[in-house]
């Protein structure tokens, strides 16, 4: 009997001590921040995770906000460009809590965060966009691209905004898709096919001269070859003509009168053929051959 007593007297205590322990103490995980109330009212903010002391409820309450960077994707709103032309940015928010007493008053809990930021980043985007034309968003030429730009310039828009309002830390602003309206969409096309024209008659326009340059360069050499020919031609026929010339000069000094009779009949060939007609003396070289057969 006295060990049944013991047992549950110590059953007792150590449920007691349970209940005390859990209404005395919290835990925080990590990547979360907490703010204790008491009586309704913030007393402390606790970043450190671990185990920590509080009054039993109602006296405290834990509010446990997570502190990890959270990624938002903004609702689709139409904006209009500095060109008049209408667009629809669909973005996406990385952001964390900074300040947990600040964005607990002020927002209440991460999903009303998100609201708070769509809003707060959709106006940014409105005012900044219309200080570009749509260009700036769409263009086949890199130039012209300034997306990094305007997403530098709604981040620096909504930062300090989102930290003295909210208690929110904005790291990051970036584009993830655009879509145009229908007449838009023919604006951007006609635009592109523009600009491709210009690209083409420009690289058309280069192809031209370095076909004209391909054309005077062979025109060049071709002059060149054909001079460096008629040159060695002249050269050889030169060449040629006083080697004959050499050879005749030979042949006369060794029999003068067969060099000449032989002269003659070379001057009949080239002169005359079977239809030949002429009348002449035959008398005078070299026809007086005729006469001699």
């Amino acid at each position: 009997m006295m060990r049944n007593n013991i047992f549950r007297y110590s059953m007792g205590g150590l449920i007691l001590l349970g209940l005390a322990f859990y209404a005395f103490t919290w835990q925080l995980r990590e990547g979360s921040t907490a703010i204790r109330l008491r009586l309704g009212k913030a007393v402390e903010v606790v970043e450190a995770p671990g185990l920590h002391s509080k009054l039993p409820w109602p006296i405290d309450q834990i509010v446990v906000l997570d502190a990890r960077k959270r990624v938002l994707k903004t609702r689709h709103t139409e904006m209009l460009t500095r060109d008049k032309k209408n667009v629809i940015l669909l973005s996406y928010v990385v952001w964390r809590i900074s300040d947990p007493l600040l964005f607990y008053q002020s927002v209440g809990n991460v999903e009303a965060g998100d609201s708070k930021l769509d809003g707060l980043v959709t106006n940014a985007k409105i005012s900044v966009l219309g200080g570009y034309d749509l260009s700036a968003l769409v263009s086949t030429n890199g130039d012209d691209l300034m997306t990094e730009e305007i997403e530098s310039a709604i981040l620096n828009a909504v930062s300090k905004n989102a930290s003295e309002k909210y208690g929110v830390q904005i790291e990051e602003v970036g584009f993830e898709r655009l879509s145009l309206p229908e007449s838009n969409t023919r604006f951007v096309f006609d635009q592109m096919r523009a600009e491709r024209k210009q690209y083409a008659a420009r690289y058309r326009a280069e192809g031209e001269r370095e076909a004209q340059s391909i054309r005077s360069n062979t025109m060049l050499e071709v002059a060149k070859i054909r001079a460096e020919a008629s040159e060695k031609a002249a050269q050889i026929r030169g060449d040629a003509e006083a080697e004959a010339a050499r050879i005749y000069a030979k042949a006369h000094s060794i029999d003068p009168s067969f060099y000449r009779f032989t002269r003659s009949l070379d001057s009949l060939t080239k002169v005359l053929n079977r239809r030949s007609q002429i009348v002449l003396r035959t008398d005078t070289p070299p026809f007086q051959l005729l006469e001699e057969q």
